[in-house]
């Protein structure tokens, strides 16, 4: 979980800084990869586990695969990058 966590953490970095998608996604994902960072201690992430891990994953992960399913990524500012 800890190198899911990073993953999260540099995912919602790497969107905050593009312009594809929106910057609020980015920050939720930054969130979730801050609380997965919890279960580098044991006792702390069994304690928080269901308050915090768990709505602060499924909000920043959740919200990245609806805004991809119902939105997508936006083409004519991928198509303006591109050029």
């Amino acid at each position: 979980m800890e190198f899911l966590g990073c993953y999260n953490f540099l995912l919602g970095c790497l969107i905050v800084r593009s312009r594809f998608l929106p910057r609020i996604i980015g920050v939720f994902m930054m969130i979730a990869g801050l609380s997965y960072q919890l279960f580098l201690s044991p006792p702390l992430a069994s304690h928080h586990f269901p308050y915090l891990i768990v709505p602060a994953g499924a909000i920043g992960e959740l919200s990245l695969v609806f805004w991809l399913v119902i939105f997508g990524v936006n083409s004519q500012r991928w198509k303006e990058q591109a050029n």
